[in-house]
């Protein structure tokens, strides 16, 4: 779509995202998000509203693509389905911990079906495509200091095989990130709704 002379570009942050908002899961988080507040120890934890599994990551996007973006992801076909979470562990690994996760087990098909077709819009919207394999995991916290690694790394690993339960997934979004000094806010643009 041509350009109109002097108009300005309005960038957005923008990531598609499956929303986690299944309360028995929030109410665990919480528990353990508690559990790992250590003295001498920075986390950065991810409040309930933020909870989500990213699909896709875009980055810095021209907000002027977004209608046409959204008439697009609109088309991809997908049926309603469960994933369960399970078991805890930490990225890139438990010598050098930047994140905390809950892993994701059944409904990790779907996942990667649906983060694919998204990958699949990266030449015709200029997004860098993913060349890793999809990972499915619902990032809990960011460790930005630690005190005592080993009490830390023992917390994460008393929940390495524990089931954390169901969530319905009946749609993803696209969603805004915008970063504040009190962390980041997420505003959904768009919702891309399953059957």
């Amino acid at each position: 779509m041509p350009r109109n002379i002097g108009e300005s570009i309005k960038v957005v942050r923008a990531f598609f995202a499956v929303d986690i908002a299944e309360k028995s899961i929030i109410e665990q988080i919480k528990k353990i998000q508690k559990e790992l507040t250590l003295p001498n120890t920075k986390i950065n934890f991810v409040t309930p509203e933020n909870l989500h599994l990213t699909m896709k990551f875009l980055g810095n996007i021209d907000e002027n693509i977004i209608p046409d973006l959204e008439e697009v992801t609109k088309k991809i076909s997908f049926k309603n389905f469960e994933i369960e979470l399970n078991g805890m562990g930490c990225l890139p690994s438990y010598s050098y911990i930047n994140a905390i996760y809950m892993g994701v087990t059944k409904g990790f098909d779907h996942l990667e079906f649906i983060s694919k077709e998204l990958n699949g819009l990266s030449d015709r919207f200029n997004f860098k495509k993913e060349t890793r394999p999809f990972t499915a995991h619902l990032t809990i916290g960011r460790l930005k200091k630690v005190g005592d690694k080993e009490q830390l790394v023992n917390i994460i690993k008393n929940y390495e095989k524990q089931k954390f339960g169901t969530v319905s997934i009946n749609n993803f979004n696209l969603k805004k990130s915008e970063l504040t000094p009190k962390g980041p806010v997420y505003t959904t643009l768009f919702e891309v709704k399953g059957t």
